[in-house]
């Protein structure tokens, strides 16, 4: 049994996590299948699907925002969680209440047991079953892994946004940042609207799958500029655009120079359901009357400052791209942060290392519980190598952080960081809190339930 599925001892998350031993397999026969049987549920609300490298959760999260302030009821599914199998779920801003989230579960595998989905595909079924009960008039739905063969391109999206494209998960999804965007792209659908980020990666997959929908690139459609950090560790910048009233001044609650371009893509992803719903004869205001949603738009544990003096910032950015953003952001605030860092095994750990390594004047080691992590001492022999002069100590997760605090230099801090998983399992242990996640999970600060 995968007792990281189990968050809640119902039916049907008990037969959710006996699905972990079937591990993952991609392809959209089963998925298929299993919509069929449950009276598809997801051609009951019109879809965005979200594909990508880099960013795809934030976008997403942007852009449930943005139709939230629109007035819409929104249904938002995203991978992986980090304490709760609901975290996945959400309707509104909040999500979905266990029991709820169970009985579609149960209802997934009375019809789709001999189907024997992954568990993946068993989530995505019982996302799309809790939206349609509930009546929403928009799903907001991240891809897992890929676009291609995953679970969510079952749908047929209204809009298809694919965010940055980066070297990850290559041993399935190619070698190349061309065969990366071969499989991502397929999130597309002709004569529909495709928001993306890099222009000719993406024209030269279109061309190659055939597919002909209604590109709208940054940098063409919209660019960005960035006016720094505000309050709070806030994003401020402008958008700019020929789809636009004016030059827009956004607000965003997620910090780093990068969160402005999936700020973008969620803004002219936003323009093409306004034009979906205007040709359904339901007109949403213009963007520029809802952008300050934003601002509220958080995620947990994506630079998510949960602490000051001295500051403690969680991420959980786990590939090159991601860590390179994060080592860009704390830059700004000065070169001396102790870095609480696991990483997973599957992951090349120098690259990590390397490039949190010109911010970085301590690495602290937590030794891990999960099976999936790299073990903290050969993660130290990778520090030694790559960060020579480095501060390197492995110990519990609980004396890790606690040292890094006591070793933190005014003006930086402490970020824990380098793998999600970790980050779960830290959070489960209570050994960090994230306020962003409490919020939604419904509890109080201190993980109580309000």
């Amino acid at each position: 049994m995968n007792e990281a599925l189990v968050s809640h001892r119902g039916p049907g998350h008990l037969w959710l996590a006996s699905l972990g031993q079937r591990g993952m397999a991609l392809g959209l026969g089963r998925i298929h299948a299993m919509l069929e049987r449950l009276g598809r549920p997801d051609q009951r609300m019109p879809c965005v699907v979200v594909a990508g490298s880099d960013g795809k959760g934030s976008t997403s999260a942007m852009l449930a925002a943005l139709l939230r302030d629109a007035g819409l009821r929104v249904g938002h599914y995203t991978s992986p969680h980090l304490v709760e199998t609901r975290e996945r779920v959400r309707v509104g801003a909040t999500c979905v209440p266990a029991d709820l989230l169970d009985a579609a579960l149960a209802q997934v595998h009375a019809q789709a047991e001999d189907l024997e989905p992954t568990p993946f595909e068993a989530l995505t079924a019982a996302a799309l079953v809790v939206f349609a009960q509930a009546g929403i008039d928009i799903a907001v739905l991240e891809v897992g892994l890929g676009g291609r063969l995953d679970a969510v391109n079952a749908t047929e999206p209204i809009v298809s946004v694919v965010t940055h494209l980066s070297h990850d998960h290559m041993a399935i999804l190619g070698n190349t940042l061309q065969q990366i965007a071969w499989e991502k792209v397929a999130v597309a659908r002709d004569g529909r609207t495709l928001v993306a980020a890099q222009a000719v990666l993406v024209k030269n997959a279109l061309r190659k799958h055939g597919l002909t929908p209604r590109l709208v690139l940054l940098g063409q459609d919209m660019h960005e500029a960035s006016r720094g950090l505000v309050a709070n560790w806030h994003q401020a910048g402008v958008l700019t655009g020929p789809t636009l009233p004016g030059p827009l001044d956004v607000e965003i609650a997620l910090p780093g120079v990068h969160q402005l371009e999936n700020a973008a893509l969620a803004v002219l992803a936003y323009q093409g359901v306004a034009q979906w719903f205007a040709v359904a004869g339901r007109a949403l205001p213009g963007v520029d009357e809802v952008v300050a949603a934003l601002a509220e738009s958080d995620w947990p544990c994506r630079a998510e400052v949960i602490a000051t003096e001295p500051t403690v910032v969680l991420d959980a950015a786990h590939n090159p791209a991601g860590i390179a953003a994060l080592a860009a952001l704390l830059a700004e605030r000065g070169r001396r942060w102790q870095i609480v860092l696991a990483v997973r095994k599957d992951r090349v750990a120098a690259d990590i290392v390397r490039a949190l390594a010109p911010v970085a004047t301590g690495f602290w080691l937590p030794r891990m519980a999960g099976e999936t992590l790299l073990d903290a001492q050969e993660l130290a022999a990778v520090v030694d190598a790559v960060a020579p002069s480095a501060q390197v100590a492995v110990a519990s997760a609980q004396r890790c952080l606690d040292q890094a605090r006591l070793e933190a230099v005014a003006g930086c801090g402490v970020a824990v960081t380098g793998s999600q998983h970790a980050l779960g399992e830290w959070l489960q242990a209570g050994v960090i809190i994230s306020p962003r996640l409490n919020h939604r999970l419904g509890l109080d600060q201190t993980g109580a339930k309000d």
